[in-house]
Parts: structure tokens; sequence; C-alpha cells
């Protein structure tokens, strides 16, 4: 029967239905009844577009099937030889590892080059499949010389190359151990007619049988060429090419054609996938236009999908030693507790307080659930696997949750002979489960569901070959995504692989070219570009500029590139002003010596700490910080002089400050491990933290008390109470006192501090705290710095006890202001505003200029 040629015109509606009458009359002239015949198209997406033009025919409908739908027609598959390659990337990467390990030297590789050594399991299985969908369309009796040639071809070499070869002949291998495909049934269908539809590029497979069948053969071609696709391409109205100046003008461009031609009608309307990260972000923005219809044919990795995240929290919070943060995102993404309970534990663990009998009893029941999640040792990934399903229950109606499910098979009963031998075969241990559940999820891609007769249409451009779209908005013409340069197969040259009819790199480039050519002929096309990306400059696609040739060529209308006109509307700034609110009530009976600090810093950092009483959470890692070192010292030396008592030599107190390091990392729950870069600075200073103490003692001075609570009664001056803890506190010669506060800063930045004695704070507090001293007792007041190369240092507080009352009077005025409704002004400056938990709150980096001048550095 003769050749039919679909090339001429618009491709829509109209043309499928004109492509079914000539069908038909094909079919009449050969006398064979549509009924008979079986009409093989390339991919799925088309079959009911072009089912839908032959019922619009009535009478007698053809079989109308791709490859792959009439084989699982015709029955089930044939029984697969267990070893060989499935065809599912989950399976086969599992059984490639093993391949390859098996080999003399590749488990040291394994060992040495992990990230090699998956890349080298990917290259085997990527050419393993390929190698079966060549063979695939070789007729059974011929595949065993197929198979020689391939061997011969692929045969080890030394020098260069040769990994790659080796790699390549171990694929061969596999791949060779099992001649029976899928679509092995086709061989044996007999209709009275076949009729071949040849996609972008054509069907090995496909062509094959037309080859070989004893029947009529239709051969529908689309194109013969990209020359000749861009041709006919070039009597139709050209689109329209647009340039934007960067990515999200792009991506605002592209949004903007679509909903266009939504509005026009023009429906469906193709957004084509050349630039994922592009076209996410266009999906993003129409997803924001109510009542629009998206259909992504591309999808997203499975394991972006919450259920996905679910596993993979779980598995992570099951590992042994796992922290608090963990525990969380489990007990958050599972909703195996109800969100009260959740809640209520991560109060308790941020807070630092005891699980109360309830708590701790469902906190039990999550970790007793998980516990076959955390197995030591190695053993079969069948046992894993069970013990995954049992843990995540049965798959909720979520598509995502289902498809998790079905990824990592989860349920045996869906299991193949194949599946279970290498499930039974293959022991991990609990690291390399969960990496293994990570690269399945991640492998796998996720479409959802398609709603019914969508608006919008996202798919790459192969998959757009011929189907009848109202519009076409195509971003990411330009020369690095649409026709750049193939990279050449990783095992093989091109020459192996036209030899063993697998695809080139040329095939590749004009199978492209084919595609592109044929989107042209969509009623209205779109054609989007950037200048630029990521500062590189970009320019327009090689394949439009081939276009535009065939468009000159023909003596038809070529227009330019056109800017992209974006919608704009002219906001004027209003930028926040410096916030200064007032205090939200009565002020409070007490204040701490850091909410005194505080007001000092800044009194919009006061306004939120005290007066609306926000605390910024802390963190449940199970990283030692320099905050957890701070606490950690200051209960060493606490232990350290309660258990020293009068002075003695200096090889005995080295000894008590290490027995004291080490009990006080136990008391805190600190792990030695991760608070061993601290112990050792603190082993360092030891030694002469202790030299300071004797030459104390030889002053006169000794340890009285280490953090102290005191607090200082309303009076007249001040009417309320203040109160704070202090570091330590030592008695002098003649009734002398000294207030100690240890810190592990910088003594730079505590030199600062002392050497305006009213604007520090802190030991003006403690000194407050002391109350009135008899005449002729002194207050001695200090910083000493534990942290440094000279430490410790000293840093003094002059006259202590002058500045505690001066600094009484000031507080007690500013008290009486803020009572009086004087607002409590941000004020932006220094590295207090640097470091503040308050600063998203007073929207500091959003203030207008004029009123955040001085804080430009902060």
């Amino acid at each position: 029967m003769p050749a039919i040629d679909l090339l001429d015109g618009t491709v829509d509606a109209e043309a499928w239905r004109a492509w079914a009458r000539r069908m038909r009359r094909a079919l009449d002239d050969a006398a064979v009844s549509p009924a008979d015949a079986v009409v093989l198209l390339p991919f799925a997406e088309l079959l009911p577009v072009a089912r839908s033009a032959f019922a619009a025919l009535g009478g007698w409908q053809p079989r109308v099937e791709t490859t792959h739908t009439l084989a699982d027609a015709l029955g089930p598959p044939p029984a697969r030889v267990p070893e060989a390659p499935s065809g599912d990337r989950v399976v086969d990467r599992l059984v490639a590892a093993a391949l390859l390990r098996a080999r003399d030297g590749s488990a040291a590789w394994a060992r040495r080059d992990p990230r090699g050594f998956d890349h080298a399991v990917d290259a085997v299985v990527d050419a393993a499949h390929a190698l079966m969908h060549a063979v695939a369309a070789q007729p059974p009796g011929q595949r065993h010389a197929w198979w020689q040639r391939a061997r011969a071809l692929l045969a080890p070499i030394e020098g260069p190359g040769r990994t790659e070869r080796l790699l390549a002949r171990v694929a061969v291998e596999w791949a060779a151990l099992d001649d029976v495909q899928p679509t092995d049934r086709l061989w044996a269908a007999r209709p009275a007619a076949w009729v071949t539809v040849a996609g972008v590029g054509g069907d090995a497979l496909v062509s094959s049988l037309a080859a070989h069948a004893g029947a009529p053969v239709v051969d529908v071609r689309l194109v013969a060429d990209a020359a000749s696709g861009f041709a006919r391409a070039a009597s139709l109205p050209p689109p329209r090419r647009l340039v934007c100046d960067g990515f999200e003008d792009e991506a605002e461009a592209a949004a903007a054609e679509v909903l266009q031609a939504v509005q026009d009608a023009a429906t469906p309307v193709l957004l084509v996938a050349l630039d994922r990260a592009l076209v996410r972000r266009v999906h993003a923005m129409l997803e924001r236009v109510p009542g629009l219809r998206v259909h992504d044919e591309t999808g997203w990795r499975l394991s972006t999908t919450r259920a996905a995240a679910r596993v993979m929290a779980l598995l992570r919070a099951a590992a042994p030693g796992a922290d608090a943060d963990a525990w969380l995102d489990a007990l958050k993404a599972d909703a195996a507790l109800p969100a009260s309970t959740v809640t209520a534990i991560e109060s308790a663990w941020r807070s630092g307080r005891a699980l109360d009998a309830g708590l701790a009893a469902a906190w039990g029941a999550q970790r007793d659930r998980l516990a076959p999640l955390s197995v030591p040792g190695r053993q079969p990934l069948r046992d894993w696997l069970r013990a995954l399903a049992t843990v995540l229950g049965a798959p909720a109606a979520d598509p995502a949750a289902q498809q998790v499910a079905a990824t990592l098979r989860l349920d045996d009963g869906d299991a193949d002979a194949a599946w279970r031998a290498v499930v039974r075969e293959t022991r991990l241990d609990r690291a390399g489960f969960v990496a293994w559940v990570d690269a399945a999820l991640d492998a796998a891609t996720f479409r959802p569901p398609a709603p019914a007769q969508p608006h919008v249409v996202i798919t790459p451009l192969a998959r757009a070959l011929w189907r009848p779209f109202g519009a076409v908005v195509c971003p990411g013409c330009d020369g690095s995504r649409l026709g750049a340069a193939v990279a050449p197969d990783a095992l093989w040259s091109d020459a192996v692989a036209a030899e063993l009819g697998l695809e080139t790199g040329a095939q590749l480039r004009e199978r492209e070219a084919v595609a592109f050519a044929q989107l042209l002929r969509a009623p209205r096309v779109v054609l989007l570009r950037r200048r630029s990306d990521a500062g590189e400059p970009l320019g327009p696609s090689p394949l439009v500029e081939r276009a535009w040739r065939a468009r000159r060529h023909a003596g038809t209308a070529a227009p330019p590139e056109q800017p992209a006109r974006l919608a704009h509307r002219t906001v004027r700034p209003q930028p926040p002003a410096r916030p200064a609110p007032r205090w939200p009530g009565p002020l409070p009976s007490r204040l701490s010596a850091t909410a005194v600090q505080a007001l000092r810093d800044c009194p919009y950092r006061f306004h939120a700490r005290v007066g609306l009483g926000l605390r910024e959470a802390d963190e449940l890692d199970a990283e030692v910080d320099k905050r957890d070192y701070g606490t950690w010292l200051h209960a060493v030396l606490l232990r350290f002089h309660q258990q020293r008592g009068a002075p003695r030599d200096s090889a005995a107190d080295l000894a008590a400050l290490a027995s004291a390091a080490d009990a006080a990392g136990g008391e805190l729950g600190l792990d030695a491990a991760r608070l061993l870069p601290y112990r050792a600075a603190f082993d360092a200073i030891a030694p002469r933290y202790v030299q300071w103490l004797h030459r104390r003692d030889a002053d006169g001075w000794r340890w009285q008390a280490g953090e102290v609570e005191r607090e200082r009664a309303a009076d007249e001056r001040l009417p309320l109470r203040l109160g704070g803890r202090i570091d330590r506190i030592d008695d002098g010669p003649g009734g002398a006192v000294a207030l100690i506060d240890y810190k592990t800063g910088s003594p730079v930045a505590l030199r600062a501090a002392v050497r305006e004695p009213l604007e520090d704070t802190q030991l003006a507090t403690y000194a407050a705290l002391l109350g009135e001293r008899p005449p002729g007792r002194a207050v001695h007041a200090m910083y000493l710095a534990l942290d440094d190369r000279e430490a410790p240092v000293e840093i003094v507080h002059p006259d202590v006890a002058a500045t505690a009352q001066g600094f009484i009077d000031g507080l007690a005025a500013d008290l009486r202001e803020i009572a009086a409704g004087a607002g409590l002004p941000a004020l932006g400056e220094g590295a207090v505003c640097t470091h503040c938990e308050a600063r998203g709150l007073c929207r500091r980096d959003h203030w207008s200029a004029d009123d955040g001048d001085a804080a430009g550095a902060a």
C-alpha cells in the first residue's frame, strides 16, 4: 500500500479528521475492513486524539494502539530471567551494583570512590536499557547474531577508554541474559493491515514489524526530515518571537502569553518544557489563577513530594542517636500523633523540661514503632522493606503516597520473580538502605492525575508531536536549551551506536529539529528566550535561526524578535517608618538583668522580649555550639569551686578541674566527641586559670558562692523588683567583695563595654543586687575572659558601686517615661542590631533611608 504524507497544513482537530478519512480510503483501496486493521502510534498521548478522529467518522473502527499498549493487550508479559535487566531502574540499579562489585577490584572501587561507582552503575543500567530497546526491534531469529556483533564491536581494549569499554561489555552480557522482550508478542500478531505512524525519527520496532509483516502496510510519515519540515512550516503564518532580559522576565512573559491564549479560547495551550526550572516558575504563577486547569505531563521528582518526605523523615528519625530535630521532623510529617501532642513535646524539649507521663508514653510508643528500622548490621533488602511497610501502613488516598509505595514495592503481592530474587539476595546495612530509598525516590517521577479538559498542558518537545493544541508557548528558545550540542554516549561511540541500531548524537539532533519543525505547525506559536543567564549572554537557538532562514528562502514573512512587553504597575515606595510602640500594659513587677540590658541596647528589643513576651525558639540539634560551651564552662567552674575549699597545690587543682569537666559534660548531656574542640581549648586554659587562682589566693581572695540568684526589692527609687544571677562572688581583704562574670567573648569588646562605665549594664546590675554595703567594705566587679589566648583576662569595672547608684536612678527615670506613654523606638544601630532576634519584627531592613542612615553597616 502507498505511503501517506501528512505534512501539509496546520495541526488541529480538523487535520486529525482529515487524517482519519485518508486512512479509511487507503484501507478501502486495499479491500481491508477498518475493524481488522491495527494503527500503531509513536506514543500514548496521541491515542485519545486518533481514536476520537476515527470515532467522528462513525462505522467500524480500527484498533489504535502503541507497540506497548498492544503488547499488553495481547496477554501477560513473558517470564523473564531474574538476573536479566527488568527495565525498571529501581531494580536494575541493585542488580548492576552487585554485578560490578563481583568483578575483581570493584568492591574496593566502591569503597574508595562511592560517587564514581554510582555513576558507573547508572551508566551500565542506561546502556543495558538501550541495548534491550534496540534488540527488541530485531526479529527473534536474528537476535543471536545481533548479540555476537555487539560483543565484537564492544570487545575489551587497553589504554584510554578501557574502563568505559569494560562497563559497556558488562552491560552487553547482562542484557543478553534474556532474549525475550515484552513486545515479542507483536511478532505473532496477524492483523489484516498495519497502519504505521512514524514519530520523530521513526521507531525501529515498528519499521521492523512492517518489514516482516505478511499483511498490507500503510506507512504514515509525519515528516521525512528536518529540512522538509522547516520548508513546509515556512508556508504557514510566522510565530511571534519575544526576547526578555532575564529569567524572571521570561517566566512572566510566558505566563502572560499562556493566560492571553486561554482568554482568547485558544485552548488547550501547550507550554513546552525546554527549560524545566523556568517552566516550574511559570507553573507556579499559573497556579495562582482561580479556575485555571493545568496538567503537567513532565511531572517532578517523587522525592520532592510530601509523601516521600514523610518516608525519609521516619528513616532519619529511626537512626541510632537521632537528634531531637530529626524526631520532630518525623512526628510532624507522620501525623501518627495529634498535633497538640507533638506541639507539647516540642515545647518541653525546647524549654528543657522533662516530658510528663502522658507525653513520655506517646513518645516512647513512637520510638518503639520505628524500632524495626533501627536494626544494626546488614539484613536482606526484603526485611528492610517489610519493616518500612509496617511502619507506614496502608498508603493513603494521596496519589503521591501510592506511587511511593509502588516505587519501593512495599506490597509483596505485586512483586515479580526478578524483584523477589533481588530483594532476597541484596543485603544492606541501615545506612545503605536509607541511601537506596533516597536514590529510588529521587529517580522516580511523580505525575499528578490529569484534570478534566485542562486549559494548559506542560510537556516536553518530543511529546508535543502532532497533537492538536490551540496555541503553543515555547520559552527557552536560546542556544543553550534548544538545538545545543548533544553529549556523546558515555560507553560507546556514535559509530558503534549506528552499527547496532542505537540512537546516535546526529539522530538525536535530527529528532529535536524535526520535533521543533512540527511545533511550528500549530495555529498560534510564541517563541521566547532571554538575553542572559546568570550573567552569561545567550543567543537565539540555532533551530529558530534555521526556521527563519527557511522562511526567507521561501519568500514568506520572517519578522524579527520583539522585546516582551510585560504589564507594569507603578507603585510609590512606602517603606515602613522606624517603629516606636508604646508599652502594651502595666509595667512588669520584676525585671531581670537580661531584660534591663535589652532596654539599654534597644528599646524595641525590650518591647519585643518583655512587653510582648516573645522568645526565639532554641535549637534542638546535637551540635555543640559556643552557647553550649559557655554553659558547660560555668558548670565546670561552679563544681570545681564548690569542692575546692582551702587553697591547694597546682597539681591537685588541675586534676580537680579535669574531673569537674568530665562530670559537667555528663550532667548537661553533651556529647563528648562533639565537645572535644572546646574541651581541648579548656585544657589549654586550665593551667593558666590555676595560676591566676593561686595569685588571688595570695592576695587574700576566697571564692564564696557561684550562680547566685539575687533580687533587689522594690522601693521609692525603683518601684519594681530587680533580679539576676551572679556567676561568682569572692570575699576579699577588709570585708571587700568581688563580683565576677565569666565570659567566653572577646576581651576587646568587654574592654569597650567598661570604658564608659554608665554603658555597662550587667556588672552595674549585679552591684545593685548586693544592696547597700557597710562603710569601708568595697565592691569590686570584673569580667573574666576565659576564651582568649592569654586567658584568663581581667576586665575591671571601675567604681562599680557608684555606677550602680547612677544605673538605678537612670533605670527608674526610663521606666517612668515608659509608664507615661513614651515610645520604645527601634535604634537600628551597631552590632546589637546585626544579631537581634527581633530584626524581622521591627522590619529594620525595610526602613526608608532617612530612618536608618546610622544603621547602614548594621
